[in-house]
């Protein structure tokens, strides 16, 4: 079975040639209940409602490879240093409706994992594509918990918080969000995630110089970093991002 085989393939997608170098101008046209329909590649809210949408969209079109690269790159690390996995409480970051999360559960093999993100779209996407993949999953914002939210994140005391495809272009996780979960995980827990170097996106730029100030102030212990492709432009071109995975000090 070949990595995204559980993603079925639907909808007709034609992604449109893109008008900026913006990943977040990236346009498709999709045929759903019998239209032919436009949707912003972005748009979360709206692609989530629709049965397997997104996942088609960027996974099948688009090549998106970042969960599996990811997972493959978190494996090698462990198996290398020994880590015992049945312990492992995870919390995933803008899980969406969980293709990471899949491959950090059945991959992986993490017995323990949440899941949080701001769209309820993306719950419940989670909940109708991929039932019973996660333990509990919180809708809420990393930049502004709620109490309630935000004890029982604490409470679940994770030694992994793991993110992918959730950084930049102003609508995704903001600086504040990460400065948030790492101060959710348990010292000598497992931070992961991936930024994109040399980009022009402002949020790019100070992600990548919060993950070096984490580094260079030892908060931050980097036992893997290297670049690993993301996925395919619409316009055709390849995107790569780094892939960071380090311990909490």
């Amino acid at each position: 079975m070949s990595a995204y085989d559980h993603i079925p393939k639907l909808y007709d997608v034609e992604f449109e040639a893109p008008e900026s170098s913006r990943q977040s101008d990236e346009y498709f046209l999709a045929t759903v209940d019998g239209r032919r329909q436009r949707f912003n590649i972005h748009d979360y809210a709206t692609l989530y409602r629709i049965p397997w949408l997104y996942d088609v969209a960027l996974y099948h079109n688009l090549v998106c490879r970042t969960p599996t690269e990811m997972s493959a790159a978190i494996d090698r690390v462990w198996r290398d240093l020994g880590v015992e996995r049945s312990s492992l409480r995870a919390l995933e970051l803008g899980a969406g409706s969980g293709v990471f999360g899949h491959e950090l559960r059945h991959t992986l093999g993490i017995p323990r994992l949440e899941a949080i993100d701001i769209c309820a779209e993306a719950a419940e996407a989670a909940g109708r594509d991929r039932p019973g993949l996660y333990d509990a999953y919180h809708i809420d914002d990393l930049t502004d918990l709620s109490p309630q939210t935000e004890a029982a994140l604490r409470a679940a005391e994770f030694n992994v918080v793991a993110m992918a495809s959730a950084t930049g272009w102003g609508n995704h996780i903001p600086l504040a969000g990460f400065e948030q979960s790492f101060d959710l995980l348990v010292q000598g827990g497992w931070f992961v995630f991936h930024v994109k170097p040399n980009d022009p996106d402002p949020e790019c730029i100070e992600l990548c110089n919060w993950v070096e100030a984490k580094v260079q102030s030892g908060k931050l212990d980097q036992k893997y970093r290297g670049s690993h492709f993301h996925r395919k432009s619409s316009n055709g071109s390849e995107i790569y991002y780094d892939v960071v995975i380090g311990t909490k000090r």
